[in-house]
């Protein structure tokens, strides 16, 4: 096979998707309309892995509890095509954008609409992030790993102690989320050769993968295989969301269960816009309803005592910085905002000479870290892309453990925004590093063929940071300042995981901070 070039990835994106996009008027998933009750002991704002361990405890605690989602809560179906997704384009899968903006994907128009993925374009740096009930589970791709000790103790406040966090609080998130290995049937099937080929040519290269822990449903993928499903993981569909149903996400364990309680109410399609505190302590939160197409069926004003910013790294900055830097809420301290990292995300592909199969399977099977060898430290997993449909392509996620590049957010006065202000240029290590390690794997690989597509602009899915614990709040995420104030989602995390995926960590934090929040009754 020779080099696949940019333009045969862009005619396969195209292949699947304009016609879709252009034809049929859209269905419009259910969501829950306000219940006319404004007042609440606690009110979580977000509903992804800090916010629903947040609801869960919080209820189990008997804590009178809203959550207040701006997305939509998505069904699932068996048979059809719930999302859209790199070959059926369609507006379900962006958060109110003009015009598609991923990897890629032709950036065909599109009528804005409240898709699953919100991709933000700042400085430097596209950053996506989910919206919908379940938050970034919706569209994540389930890999559940912790990082290596070492990274982890240099990023995080010795108070938060390593051991702890693997014998206490990793484990209390595993119970609920219940990850595990690949099954070796679904190793063997055709649609994972991807992953079979992966392992091959990190070890020709000298490592050795190790299986990957995975949130995936995998007797769903067992009914894809067999055809009884419309194929969605199976076929790689995964970066907006499985139609089928088979990622296990928080809307199957920590949502229900928060719901099992009777004290936490989930209310969808309900935007924080802006953020203060009353005169008597109290926080008062400005929200819009809204419907699938944008348009505001009302705002109103709701208040709680304790307030749970669980609206993951970029909204939750997005509030905080505007509230500081407007005067609604002037005491926060001047390190909010700052510290922000991409948790060093880089991708990396190439094309091999070699058996392909009919699809590229989503779910991650294998991973590597590597310390010492490159710029920076970096973990690498198997993954996959969509549009190589039975192309012999593989496709790496590249994360480094960046203890240094970090950027700011701030507030614009003249456009009323919070923007990323100083990202430009800044991972450069981490691309090297990436680089580097596919060049490696390539030259251990003679059958591999170099993949000549540059995206157009960087993307993380993983950003971190703004309201580190131990900076902007205390260990336990209560902000500085500011009784009452919770920050309990990616922002608490200081850049970087330390070489892993973010979501495990996050929800472990969360159940961390919550437990010593509700023992303190604040």
């Amino acid at each position: 096979m020779g080099t696949l070039s940019r333009r045969s990835f862009l005619q396969m994106s195209a292949g699947g998707g304009l016609a879709v996009a252009a034809g049929g008027a859209l269905a419009a998933p259910a969501f829950a309309a306000p219940s006319g009750r404004t007042d609440y002991k606690a009110i979580v704002v977000g509903s992804g892995f800090g916010g629903s361990v947040s609801a869960l405890r919080l209820g189990q605690a008997g804590v009178d509890t809203l959550v207040l989602e701006r997305g939509q809560e998505w069904p699932t179906d068996p048979h059809k095509a719930v999302f859209g997704s790199q070959l059926n384009y369609s507006e379900k899968m962006f958060w109110f954008r003009t015009y598609a903006d991923w990897p890629v994907v032709l950036p065909f128009p599109m009528v804005p609409y409240a898709g699953v993925m919100e991709v933000s374009n700042e400085a430097g740096l596209n950053i996506g992030c989910g919206a919908g009930l379940g938050g970034g589970s919706l569209v994540y791709t389930c890999a559940t790993v912790a990082p290596p000790r070492k990274y982890y103790e240099k990023l995080f406040p010795p108070q938060i102690p390593f051991d702890e966090m693997t014998s206490r609080w990793y484990p209390k998130v595993q119970a609920m989320l219940r990850p595990s290995f690949m099954p070796d049937d679904i190793y063997g099937s055709r649609p994972f050769t991807h992953s079979r080929v992966w392992d091959q040519h990190v070890a020709k290269a000298g490592y050795r993968p190790e299986k990957l822990m995975s949130t995936f449903n995998w007797d769903v993928l067992r009914q894809e295989l067999a055809g009884t499903v419309r194929p969605s993981a199976i076929a790689g569909e995964t970066d907006f969301g499985c139609s089928d149903g088979a990622k296990n996400s928080l809307t199957v364990n920590y949502i229900p269960a928060a719901k099992a309680t009777g004290k936490v109410q989930f209310q969808t399609m309900s935007e924080v816009r802006s953020i203060r505190r009353g005169a008597d302590g109290r926080y008062r939160l400005e929200v819009r309803h809204l419907d699938p197409w944008g348009k505001t069926l009302d705002t109103v004003e709701y208040v709680c005592e304790m307030l749970f910013l669980c609206a993951g790294t970029l909204n939750t900055n997005r509030l905080l910085v505007a509230a500081r830097d407007t005067g609604a809420l002037p005491d926060l301290d001047a390190s909010v905002g700052t510290g922000f990292g991409d948790n060093g995300d880089q991708y990396t592909g190439y094309s091999y000479v070699d058996e392909a199969g009919p699809s590229q399977g989503a779910a991650s099977a294998s991973t590597v870290f590597i310390d010492g060898e490159f710029e920076l430290p970096i973990r690498v997993e198997s993954w996959q892309l969509l549009q190589a449909q039975g192309l012999p392509v593989l496709q790496t996620l590249v994360m480094t453990a960046d203890l240094e590049n970090r950027g700011t957010f701030g507030y614009d006065r003249l456009t009323g925004k919070v923007r990323l202000s100083d990202w430009t240029g800044k991972a450069s290590a981490a691309a090297k590093s990436a680089s580097d390690w596919s060049a490696k794997v390539m030259h251990a690989n003679p059958e591999a063929v170099p993949v000549n597509v540059t995206w157009p602009a960087t993307l993380t899915a993983h950003p971190l940071g703004g309201c580190a614990l131990g900076r902007s709040s205390d260990l336990y995420g209560r902000v500085k300042g500011y009784p009452g104030l919770y920050v309990l989602d990616g922002a608490m995390v200081p850049g970087s995981i330390g070489g892993a995926n973010p979501s495990f960590t996050i929800a472990a934090l969360a159940e961390r901070c919550v437990a010593d929040i509700i023992a303190k009754a604040g």
